[in-house]
């Protein structure tokens, strides 16, 4: 499996994450493929971020240890832009403006009946969003991640009760079960989509198009 390539350089390499692939810890994580895909050595390959393993998109890999460090204090530092989609589960208005949810996360993995954590492990989190396209069934939202907790979109638009389509932990699991079955898919339907990011003075942009059953679910084509 050959992982789709939006840009590279000497010094790194900006993938589309396919769904269902995870970056670290299996046989055929991103840097194992990417290993074989680039004939490099594998402790030359570095995660610069992380997506979860149900999420598609722009993910950037470091070819060398300096560059990593270099790439990861911009987003530690919160200097970089992340713009994800989501189709949420429901009808919300569509708005050209940003919209903000703002409930306290804490910084861990949780579930579906607590998304928000223990009350003495929350830290402040913001996610601003707009709805740009919606049917009676779901809605598309562009997100803007403003900080990093773990989780952090799934949480908040579970909160929102419009928990992400395909969302095993977060979401209910008979409504993913259902949704699977009629639209044959049981992705989670969140993709980072863009990504900017600082490095040697230089603004780099990455950007992966809209999987293709996004645009189903929402325009039935």
């Amino acid at each position: 499996m050959n992982l789709p390539v939006l840009a590279q350089s000497p010094k790194w390499i900006a993938i589309d994450k396919p769904a269902g692939v995870s970056v670290h810890n299996e046989a055929n994580d991103v840097l194992h493929l990417l290993h074989r895909q680039l004939d490099m050595p594998l402790d030359k390959l570095h995660l610069v971020h992380r997506l979860d393993k149900e999420t598609s998109g722009v993910l950037l890999v470091a070819k060398d240890v300096s560059t990593a460090a270099k790439m990861a204090e911009q987003f530690q530092s919160h200097q970089t832009e992340k713009i994800y989609y989501a189709v949420l589960r429901g009808s919300l208005p569509i708005s050209s403006d940003w919209l903000e949810w703002n409930q306290p996360l804490s910084d861990k993995a949780e579930g579906r009946k607590n998304p928000q954590g223990m009350s003495k492990d929350r830290v402040p989190a913001q996610t601003q969003y707009r709805i740009t396209e919606a049917n009676q069934y779901f809605s598309l939202a562009e997100v803007r991640l403003l900080t990093g907790r773990q989780h952090q979109i799934r949480k908040h638009t579970a909160l929102a009760k419009h928990a992400i389509l395909g969302d095993s932990r977060y979401g209910e699991p008979k409504y993913n079960e259902r949704m699977a079955g009629i639209y044959q898919t049981s992705r989670m339907f969140l993709h980072a989509a863009k990504l900017s990011i600082v490095f040697e003075g230089a603004t780099l942009n990455f950007a992966a198009p809209l999987p293709q059953e996004f645009s189903k679910l929402i325009r039935g084509n």
